[in-house]
């Protein structure tokens, strides 16, 4: 595990092995979870819980019912069960946490975990790192891993990552929607009537020789949506990658009247698009990023685009 990378997912990131990949997600900011994995099993299992609107909170009662569980869950395959509590396996660092807790259980496989509550983000997080029940490094792993976990809004802008792709925003996007499938992924997010999506797809080279060039690719691929736009198509690059950019208003004029009228009483109106796809031809993929915006929201076309790295980049370990 000599590389390793940041992922993130609403307002969760830490520092993984390169090695394990996106396995499972929760759509929802407030409670939901974030799984990855590598070939043998999860790896990292990440919980968040809403606290918003208790009026006490006891993580370590939500511990006790989650070890309870395990052991009910063993029991059942007839394994052996063994846990710990109040192990001291990471600081609570820079981190507005309190209640902090580190834990260990052990049956079929073991896995070494911390508990928290945070009260800006108003979530009480449970995590943990799995292993075989033989892996001397997993402790080790565990307090790197959990180490560099935060839950927290981030100065940079929210962290967003599945497989190869990456992007950052402003806290107040939300995420709408995510298209995972083999040789593509997508994230869509929105912002009052604003919208803007990233989209990575591979295997640029068979993709490019169907549709017949790089404009004709992304307006093929968003056709159903940006025909009823009035787009104009220029060629050029997007950081030292073959680029085309389009941008225009909704075509129709009963769309120029609802958006003239949706204006005058003060409310927003997604009228104007903009977007840009570019191909990496080093990593052989395409990128695509649009956004659909009011006439008085700036355009951030740009500063989405340069949230996208070719690929995520590669750390050290995170030290101990």
């Amino acid at each position: 595990m000599a590389e390793w990378r940041r992922v993130g997912w609403q307002q969760m990131q830490a520092v993984v092995p390169a090695e394990w990949f996106l396995s499972k997600i929760g759509t929802d900011r407030t409670a939901g979870e974030l799984w990855l994995a590598d070939e043998a099993m999860p790896r990292l299992q990440v919980k968040w819980l809403d606290t918003a609107k208790q009026k006490s909170i006891d993580p370590s009662v939500t511990l006790e019912n989650y070890l309870r569980q395990l052991e009910k869950q063993a029991k059942k395959r007839s394994q052996r069960f063994g846990s710990e509590r109040g192990l001291k396996l990471i600081g609570k660092g820079k981190r507005d946490i309190s209640s902090l807790e580190g834990f260990h259980w052990s049956a079929e496989t073991q896995a070494y975990g911390v508990i928290w509550y945070s009260p800006s983000a108003q979530r009480v997080t449970l995590a943990q790192v799995n292993g075989a029940l033989d892996d001397p490094a997993c402790r080790t792993v565990a307090r790197q891993v959990l180490g560099s976990l935060t839950d927290t809004a981030d100065a940079e802008g929210d962290l967003w990552t599945a497989y190869d792709l990456e992007c950052r925003l402003a806290s107040d996007w939300v995420l709408t929607g995510q298209r995972m499938e083999t040789g593509r992924t997508e994230l869509r997010f929105g912002w009052q009537k604003d919208t803007v999506s990233f989209s990575r797809v591979g295997l640029a080279e068979i993709a490019l020789q169907r549709a017949g060039d790089l404009g004709d690719w992304a307006f093929s691929q968003c056709y159903k949506e940006w025909s009823s736009f009035r787009l104009e198509r220029a060629v050029g690059q997007w950081q030292g990658h073959p680029a085309v950019t389009f941008v225009g208003p909704r075509r129709s004029l009963g769309e120029r009247a609802r958006q003239r009228c949706f204006r005058f009483v003060g409310l927003p109106y997604p009228f104007l698009l903009a977007a840009r796809v570019w191909h990496c031809v080093e990593r052989n993929c395409l990128y695509l990023v649009e956004t659909i915006r009011d006439r008085r929201s700036p355009d951030r076309l740009d500063s989405f685009c340069a949230t996208v790295p070719d690929s995520p980049a590669a750390l050290p370990a995170p030290k101990l």
